[in-house]
C-alpha cells in the first residue's frame, strides 16, 4: 500500500477526520489491538503486514500513525524509514525545511513527522506523523 506524505494531515488513504471503523476497510482486517501506554486514552491497532501502528483519539478518531522500518512511507518519492538519518535530514533542507533536532532523533513540525533515530547505526526506525494540528508530540502542540 502506498504511504506517500503530501501535505500535514495526509498519509495515503489516511487522514485525522477518518474513524477507527474506516481506517479498517481501507487498512484490511490484518490488525491486533493493544494498548500502548498504561495511560492511553484508547487503544492503538498494530498492522503487522504493514508495518504501522495506528492512534485514536477517545472518540475513535484517527490520531496519527507509527511507521516502522518495513513500511512503505515516503515524502517527495522517498523512503524514509529505514534509512540514514543524515540522508533524510539532507533531503528535507534541500526541499527549504530546516528539521529540529532533538536527542531522540528529529521532528518536521511543517508535515507533521517525529523520527526516531538509532544512535548506533543512525537509521532512522520509527516515524510518528501526525495527522491532526491538535495533536501533540514531545510536548509540542502542532
Amino acid at each position: 500500500m502506498d504511504f506517500s506524505i503530501a501535505e500535514y494531515g495526509l498519509v495515503g488513504p489516511l487522514n485525522g477526520k477518518l474513524f477507527r471503523a474506516q481506517v479498517r476497510e481501507i487498512l484490511g482486517a490484518g490488525f491486533e489491538v493493544f494498548w500502548k501506554t498504561a495511560d492511553s486514552l484508547n487503544t492503538t491497532d498494530a498492522y503487522s503486514q504493514l508495518d504501522l501502528h495506528v492512534y485514536y483519539d477517545e472518540r475513535d478518531m484517527v490520531k496519527g500513525v507509527e511507521f516502522f522500518e518495513r513500511s512503505t512511507v515516503s515524502w517527495n518519492g522517498h523512503k524514509l524509514v529505514g534509512e540514514r538519518s543524515t540522508d533524510v535530514l539532507a533531503l528535507f533542507r534541500r526541499h527549504g525545511i530546516d528539521p529540529v533536532i532533538d536527542d531522540d532523533g528529529f521532528e518536521v513540525g511543517e508535515l507533521g513527522m517525529g523520527f526516531y533515530v538509532d544512535d548506533d547505526d543512525d537509521l532512522i526506525t520509527t516515524l510518528y506523523i501526525n495527522l491532526r494540528r491538535e495533536n501533540s508530540f514531545n510536548g509540542v502542540v502542532l
